[in-house]
């Protein structure tokens, strides 16, 4: 409530300046501002977020009413494009701002924000000049496509570091122009864990790792709450971090995020013997080959073999499947090709030799990440029964697996339970003998679980206890580094001007500064530090901190076009109420209903 009068207050004292001039614009015919919906997916922080948020457009003028969904049906209805604004977060699925970059080409599955989709396929407004950088491209007046999605492609085919990471910050100059991508703060990983359990780990991704745990001495079982159903299983199509994470105790993986000796995150070989260097070839491709360890079986015990991964690896990225993540694999040779065949007969790169047990994959260039990419998700294998079964994910009595764990049971809604899996290669080293994985999205539910010791795990809490727990459970309340930002999304084609007179490019550019305005409306220490509560950081720019650039510094520090502060906006405490004032200025200039 203090935060709602402290607004209405900034926002009351700009009265004056609009009454000067600030009113409005002679050359564009005032309408009145619609009324938005945000949608958000259940929990207690995004609700306490989706009312500040409401609150501050409301002492601008601008209605916005909220609308809660459950996770897996938010999820589709974002990735649908049937929404005007809405909650969204990123976390980085490894070390490289490309991680951030590559999402919102035209044809990825995470484009939430439809760029490239629908009506927006066919404006004409963006620019691209890459002449600097010894390419031949320049667009001028091109569509999302034409600009944006060369970007991506010449970023990802560049080996000149500097020029790479410089072409990078152009990629998010161009999202941040939009107005489209609204960054609130970076992430931080907030869990608690009881103090009984030993050998857990998480990395920067969000992933969760229960293999190694006991609980105080004793490894029969641990029961853990992640979020609530998740909405597949299946590793190609798994879009969210506590399904991944469930992912990544039933499946191997060629790599897998692990532990050294001291500790030290790292990626490890996992189903291949060793993670060798990739010859380059005359063309600037990279060639890898893997040894698959000997013996490993299917849960089922089938064998497992070198092409069930590159089988898998063509099916995920396949236009057919249609996965989210496919355009994970556009660094693989042979998936541009895919992407634009229409008989389903193009293929990655990759050769497996299931009597040698090898794979052999082609890359188009080096890169540094691409053992973390082998440790992701989307490159695990699936057993060959899933490609006649597209259920096969959801039962338990369908679902095959070649990790540390299979699925023992799946009581939809409520609990899934593995059990440790006799037939995994290094099944001796897997101390726990089952995860009880609780399903909820409800954060006092999850607390009083935790609290009376059911749930020894859980991976969200109520916003109002986070001062309390701090205190009360210093050992138990963790706050981790996680590499990822936490943002609002504008569905591109959401008319802001219903009824203008404006058009076409001048109605979208008009439209990209209202966004930008509505941005700065939003008090980011106050979201941080009075709702979240979890030691995140504000943010003004959309690739996460922990990013390196170039040089070595931060990907952050360099963003955005000012010397005077880091990203797109300043976003300190000290200029909040001069952004409230550039903000009502530019939306009475369009808006007849603006009451500040």
């Amino acid at each position: 409530m203090k935060k709602l009068l402290a607004v209405i207050l900034v926002l009351t004292m700009l009265l004056s300046f609009a009454a000067c001039g600030g009113s409005g614009s002679t050359d564009v015919k005032q309408v009145e501002a619609p009324t938005l919906t945000y949608l958000y997916n259940t929990g207690d922080s995004h609700k306490a977020i989706g009312e500040y948020l409401q609150s501050a457009l409301q002492s601008a003028g601008i209605t916005m009413n909220l609308q809660n969904q459950e996770w897996n049906t938010f999820l589709e209805t974002r990735k649908n494009g049937e929404y005007s604004v809405a909650r969204n977060g990123w976390l980085a699925d490894y070390n490289d701002p490309i991680s951030f970059l590559d999402m919102w080409t035209s044809g990825s599955g995470n484009n939430d924000v439809q760029f490239g989709k629908g009506a927006h396929k066919d404006l004409k407004m963006y620019n691209l000049d890459l002449t600097a950088y010894g390419l031949e491209d320049k667009v001028e007046n091109g569509t999302w496509a034409e600009t944006y999605d060369v970007l991506i492609q010449r970023i990802k085919a560049c080996t000149d570091s500097e020029a790479r990471y410089a072409m990078m910050h152009l990629a998010e100059d161009m999202l941040m122009e939009t107005g489209c991508i609204v960054p609130l703060y970076y992430y931080t990983d907030l869990y608690m864990i009881d103090d009984s359990v030993n050998g857990f780990y998480s990395n920067p991704l969000g992933y969760k790792y229960f293999m190694g745990t006991d609980v105080a001495g004793k490894t029969d079982s641990i029961s853990v709450c992640l979020a609530s159903e998740p909405q597949t299983l299946d590793p190609a199509l798994n879009s969210a971090v506590d399904g991944a994470t469930t992912v990544a105790h039933l499946f191997s993986g060629l790599a897998k995020w692990a532990q050294d000796a001291e500790g030290k995150l790292v990626i490890a070989p996992d189903a291949a013997e060793a993670l060798p260097e990739g010859v380059v070839n005359e063309d600037g491709t990279v060639t890898y080959t893997y040894k698959l360890r000997s013996g490993m079986k299917w849960s089922n015990g089938d064998e497992v073999k070198a092409s069930d991964f590159v089988n898998s690896w063509n099916r995920a990225a396949s236009t057919e499947l249609g996965a989210d993540y496919g355009y994970m694999f556009e660094i693989v040779d042979g998936y541009a090709e895919m992407q634009e065949d229409t008989t389903g007969e193009k293929k990655l790169n990759a050769i497996a030799d299931d009597a040698a047990g090898t794979i052999t994959i082609t890359i188009e260039n080096a890169v540094n990440y691409w053992n973390e990419l082998l440790a992701f998700p989307t490159y695990y294998p699936v057993h060959s029964s899933a490609y006649d079964n597209e259920a096969w994910a959801t039962d338990p009595s369908t679902y095959i697996c070649n990790g540390p764990y299979t699925m023992a049971s799946w009581d939809h809604n409520s609990v899934i339970t593995l059990k440790k899996n006799a037939n995994y290669f290094d099944a001796a080293n897997v101390k726990m003998e089952e995860i009880k994985m609780f399903l909820s999205d409800d954060a006092n539910n999850m607390l009083s679980n935790f609290k009376n010791g059911s749930w020894l795990l859980i991976d969200d809490v109520p916003t109002n206890e986070i001062a309390t727990l701090k205190k009360d459970y210093a050992n138990e309340f963790v706050v981790a580094g996680q590499i990822g930002t936490y943002y609002v999304c504008w569905n591109i084609n959401e008319d802001l001007l219903p009824g203008s007179e404006l058009t076409g490019v001048e109605k979208e550019k008009a439209q990209q500064e209202i966004r930008n305005a509505m941005a700065l409306l939003f008090d980011r220490s106050y979201i941080v530090n009075d709702i979240a509560q979890g030691g995140e950081v504000p943010a003004s720019s959309f690739v996460a901190m922990g990013m390196t650039d170039a040089d070595g510094t931060e990907f952050y520090k360099n963003a955005g076009p000012s010397e005077d502060f880091d990203g797109y906006y300043d976003i300190s405490e000290e200029a909040y109420a001069a952004n409230c004032q550039k903000a009502v200025e530019v939306l009475k200039k369009y808006y007849s209903n603006i009451t500040a």
